[in-house]
């Protein structure tokens, strides 16, 4: 009898549990309140660094060389903060990084803009 009773209160708990399971998966959930993010664009980490070293690499080379001011084009203002930021660190160790100027600009005219840079 004492064996009955046992196996009865496993299988009422097991019950229970399962209950307790069912109700609060198909009870709606609450939307977690996130930070408000600043809307800035998502910038692929592979693309940035092709950027820096195609355009932001060879102008500090040409200052550190020619001694001469230049322009360096990126496409967005999220972008040039990252190259000014990149650029405020390396003029620590290489003075002549002050000479390379950042600006926003589009595709096309960046192409431009870094043949003319290197011209003057």
């Amino acid at each position: 009898m004492q064996q009955l009773a046992e196996r009865h209160q496993r299988f009422q708990a097991a019950v229970r549990q399962g209950w307790k399971h069912l109700i609060s998966t198909a009870r709606p959930r609450r939307a977690r309140q996130r930070p408000a993010r600043s809307r800035q664009t998502a910038i692929d980490p592979v693309a940035l660094t092709m950027l820096a070293v195609n355009r932001l690499g060879p102008a500090t080379v040409r200052t550190a060389t020619q001694g001469r001011a230049l322009v360096v084009a990126v496409p967005d203002a999220h972008t040039a903060e990252i190259f000014r930021a990149a650029l405020q660190e390396m003029q620590k160790t290489r003075r002549t990084d002050r000479l390379v100027d950042v600006v926003v600009a589009a595709e096309p005219d960046a192409r431009r803009l870094d043949h003319d840079a290197g011209e003057a």
